[in-house]
This record gives structure tokens, sequence and C-alpha cells, in this order.
């Protein structure tokens, strides 16, 4: 608890002024490649809703950016990237749009979401250039990572101003958020993340991307790769606060799990795929 005797976790848990899941969001997260059908569903969510489509389309031309011509529409995207990295997109983008709130907000909305997203960019990148790995299930993780942030933004708007000038005092942003609210981002996302069923992976993300990755035991890796992927956001200026500071980021620990160059290597190799999260 925080030192005005506040418990915000009280009001989080019960989700008092939380947006539920949406109509979209929760139609895409339970399609599954199975069914054909499920294809053209996917197709139809996604055009019925054009501020969605608009930004799936431009992060999937980001994160594929040099393996397919441009993708322009949504039939296109599904045949070149697949019905599972275009869902991931989507999901993530739909969940982002439930956290869109007033005007005086904007400018600082805008800041969390093109750190979100160039998180996942990098954790996409990551996972399939250096490790060789399927990279969807990273993509989302470190998409949503700071989701407990965007419900701060949401519904604690002036706890999260207290939170970021209390991040320019402090050695770390768990220390600033412990002083203001009594908790993390990290468990706020999980509390969240639990609620609207989304998966084991994205939770265990969320909960542990300023930890030990170690602490996760069944996702260590993917915990390693978002901390990393976060840490290289805020390098190339994409800070999830206007207040231009680094989050935690224990790279010993990341580097025990994760057969990597060096950041500041990886840093030169995606600074021009990421540049174009500007333009969202």
């Amino acid at each position: 608890m925080n030192s005005t005797g506040y418990d915000i976790r009280i009001d989080i848990q019960k989700l008092k002024k939380l947006p539920t899941l949406s109509y979209t969001a929760e139609k895409i997260l339970n399609l599954t490649s199975r069914q054909l059908t499920h294809l053209d569903e996917l197709v139809s969510i996604i055009e019925r809703d054009p501020p969605i489509m608009s930004k799936v389309l431009g992060v999937a031309n980001i994160v594929y950016l040099g393996m397919y011509k441009p993708i322009t529409t949504v039939k296109d995207a599904l045949l070149k990237i697949g019905f599972k990295a275009l869902k991931n997109i989507a999901l993530s983008i739909s969940i982002f749009s439930l956290f869109k709130s007033s005007p005086e907000k904007e400018k600082s909305y805008k800041e969390l979401f093109k750190h979100s997203i160039a998180t996942g960019i990098v954790s996409q990148v990551i996972s399939e250039k250096f490790l060789n790995e399927p990279s969807e299930d990273n993509f989302t993780a470190g998409v949503l990572h700071d989701i407990g942030l965007f419900a701060l933004h949401y519904a604690f708007y002036e706890q999260f101003q207290k939170i970021e000038e209390a991040f320019r005092q402090v050695d770390s942003l768990k220390e600033a958020e412990e002083k203001i609210i009594g908790t993390t981002h990290s468990e706020i996302g999980k509390w969240i993340a639990e609620f609207w069923g989304l998966p084991e992976i994205v939770l265990e993300v969320i909960l542990y991307h300023h930890d030990f990755p170690q602490k996760s035991l069944k996702y260590a890796k993917t915990v390693a790769i978002v901390q990393l992927s976060n840490f290289i956001a805020e390098q190339l200026g994409y800070y999830p606060f206007q207040v231009k500071k680094e989050s935690e980021f224990y790279k010993e620990r990341v580097y025990k799990i994760l057969n990597l160059p060096e950041p500041e290597e990886l840093i030169l190799e995606l600074k021009e795929i990421v540049k174009d999260v500007e333009n969202l």
C-alpha cells in the first residue's frame, strides 16, 4: 500500500473503470486456424473496423518489411503472413483500441502505443532473424507487455502522471509505482490478462518483463526476449513515458538464456526497421 493509505488494487481487481474485452477482440481471441471458415471470419472482423484495419496493415508492413511487396489489404496480409501472425497483430491492436480516451491524453497514449509496438516488432525480428525461431507469440507478448500501463493511463490517469513524475526521482520504475500506488503495472497487467483470458505466455511476460526472466518457469526465454526488446525500443527512442529514462534491464540474466550479439549490435540492425513505427 502506498503512503496515502489508498490501495489501487481494490479498484483494479474489481475492474470498475476498465473496459471488458471488446466484441472484436473476443472474436479474434477465440478464432482458430483449424476451420477454413475462420480465415474468412478473421478478414471480415478486421475489415469491419477501419481504424483497427489501418493499424493492422501498418504493423504488418513494418514487421514483414523486406519479405514481401507492400501488404495493401487484409486478404493480402492473410495470404502473405498467415493466419496466426495476422490474428496476433489484430488482437493486439484491438486491445489497444479499448484504451483510447480523451484528447488531453492523446500524446502520452501515442508514446505508450509506439513503445509497445516497437517492443513487439523487435521481439519478432530477434526471434526470426537472430534465433531462427517461430515468432508470433513473442510478437504478441512483446506488444502487450505494458498493458498494465495502458490500464493506469486509461482509468487512473492522475496516478499515471504521478508515477511518471516519481520515476524522475528514483532508481527504478517499480520503486516509483510502489511509492505511488502500492503495486506495479506488471501486477495490474497480469490481473487484466487473467480476466480477459489471454494466453499464459502473454501473462507470464507481462508479470516478469521487469524482473529476472528465470522467475518464469515455463516461458523464461520469451520473457528474456521481451525484456531485451523493451530495452532496445527505449534505446531507439520509444519510451513508455515522456520521461526518457531506461527501465530495468537485467542484461547478465537475459544473456544467460539468449545466445545473441550484444545489444549495441542489435540496435544497429533494428534501427531502420523500427523507424516506421513513427508513421502509425
